[in-house]
């Protein structure tokens, strides 16, 4: 006769080290993950992304980017991202959360910057709402190239605008 026990992990979730203490959002996703008892797939289609995506959370080699960060919070059932201790390694926004506590004045692709980070949005998302290439956004954010005059007021009308 067999029992089933339901104290013990699966076989497959023992030679793993799980931390007792997460400090990283990938310690979060794999914590819960093994306390759920499930595999990487399973808690991946869970999440609606790849098993590959979840691996490199999991390993905090990749940040998650803020499109998936609600999905995140209900599967975690807590909001990991409100701790700005977890730390953001080799992230989708590079040092975004350096430029929301600047300490001297910001240039205008700064401000862009900051703005576009403060209504966490994506670069896509804010060129395809401005009406030009992500690429004359980015040249904008690092101070390679202008807006021009005739975008000019559309982007201080961005800068501008209120978050809520």
């Amino acid at each position: 006769m067999s029992v089933s026990r339901t104290d013990i992990s699966p076989v497959w979730t023992r030679s793993f080290p799980v931390s007792k203490q997460p400090k990283t959002i990938g310690e979060h996703l794999r914590k819960q993950r093994f306390n759920s008892g499930v595999r990487q797939s399973e808690a991946a289609l869970r999440l609606a992304v790849s098993a590959r995506t979840l691996s490199l959370w999991e390993t905090d080699k990749v940040y998650p980017a803020w499109e998936h960060q609600p999905r995140i919070v209900d599967y975690l059932g807590c909001d990991p991202f409100t701790n700005p201790a977890l730390g953001r390694p080799l992230g989708n926004e590079t040092q975004g959360v350096a430029f929301l506590a600047p300490t001297g004045p910001l240039n205008l692709g700064q401000r862009i910057r900051k703005r576009r980070l403060e209504l966490k949005k994506n670069r896509n998302q804010l060129a395809q709402e401005l009406g030009v290439s992500v690429k004359t956004l980015w040249g904008w954010e690092t101070g390679r190239c202008q807006p021009s005059a005739l975008l000019r007021k559309q982007v201080t009308e961005f800068l501008q605008s209120d978050p809520t």
